[in-house]
């Protein structure tokens, strides 16, 4: 809307339209005649008791004293799993074990990787939950099973079979 005042209409566009002058941007805050400012000096005095009256606020603590999960089981079984805490393949698992625990810590454990002893920390170790399985004895009954002088083992196919 044209605010700008035209000589030959005597008025502005706005008051045409409106009856009544617009009042602008800046005449909004542009002090009124009447106001009158108060004294520097009590402005200052007030600001200063304010002020006095104004107390820090204590700082607040978000973060949880335990950022990571522990299992319960992680005491107690013989084997974990450690993470592996790098930018892993499409199929690579993102555990490695499982490992043996050699000696337990409160934030650490020390492992059997390898044949070497090797401290992780407990944020990183899953327990390994093992199924009990079968003793299955160390050397079968081969008193059946025919080899060749070489010590290969001689399989006949099915039909062959008494």
């Amino acid at each position: 809307m044209r605010s700008a005042w035209k000589e030959d209409l005597q008025s502005s566009p706005a008051e045409l339209v409106y009856g009544e002058p617009l009042r602008l941007p800046g005449q909004f805050l542009s002090p009124k005649d009447d106001y009158q400012t108060a004294d520097v000096t009590q402005y200052a005095t007030r600001l200063r008791a304010y002020m006095a009256k104004l107390s820090p606020r204590p700082t607040t603590w978000h973060t949880s004293t335990s950022a990571f999960y522990i299992p319960r089981d992680l005491q107690t079984s013989s084997h974990v799993f450690i993470r592996q805490d790098r930018v892993r393949g499409a199929l690579e698992p993102p555990y490695a074990g499982p490992y043996k625990v050699v000696n337990r810590q409160p934030k650490y454990f020390t492992l059997d990787v390898n044949a070497k002893n090797v401290n992780v920390s407990i944020d990183r170790l899953k327990p390994a939950y093992a199924t009990k399985e079968a003793q299955v004895p160390a050397h079968p009954a081969d008193d059946d099973v025919k080899k060749t002088s070489s010590g290969r083992r001689v399989r006949l196919p099915d039909f062959y079979r008494p």
